[in-house]
């Protein structure tokens, strides 16, 4: 943008375009080059007016000077803009990833928690195991079965095959 209006100025101020081929000192002096230009382009967009003083004399170069703020001011603000907004999307997604976290843990605790619950109450004779006929009296009650099912996230064929597989009579 700065470029741009760098080598913009340098052709219509600098090189006399603005006023008929006849460009006053000062005009050359700010605006001859596209180095100087650049830097007094620069010197606005920070605020040092003097540097475009001979170019406002006329209404084109008044129009020249504001169009050129309006741009370079509204290239500002979106590049600002984009960075905020950029900025508040990481941290919108950080806190989302937290919170998500923060909530895997809390269920995992929670059916942690039910499961435990669940064991204590299916085995019946507080052995600390859970035996064949304490696994089928489970599975014929629907609200035991219902809840384990919930508390696992399996379905009761699979609770089923995983005990079959895991479950040791002891004598």
């Amino acid at each position: 943008m700065l470029y741009a209006g760098a080598i913009f100025w340098t052709s219509l101020v600098g090189k006399g375009m603005l006023y008929q081929g006849e460009p006053p000192e000062e005009a050359v002096e700010v605006f001859g080059s596209v180095p100087r230009s650049l830097f007094s382009l620069f010197r606005l967009m920070n605020g040092d007016t003097d540097v475009v003083a001979t170019v406002t004399t006329t209404a084109f170069g008044q129009l020249l000077f504001v169009s050129f703020m309006v741009l370079a001011n509204w290239a500002i603000l979106a590049i600002l803009t984009s960075v905020v907004s950029d900025n508040m999307i990481s941290a919108s997604s950080k806190a989302q990833e937290e919170e998500d976290r923060v909530q895997k843990q809390i269920d995992y605790e929670d059916r942690c928690t039910r499961l435990l619950t669940l064991f204590k109450e299916i085995d019946r004779d507080r052995s600390g195991a859970i035996s064949s006929e304490e696994w089928k009296s489970m599975c014929e009650d629907r609200g035991l079965m219902h809840e384990l099912c919930a508390a696992t996230e399996l379905e009761p064929r699979d609770l089923e095959e995983l005990f079959e597989y895991l479950a040791v009579d002891v004598e």
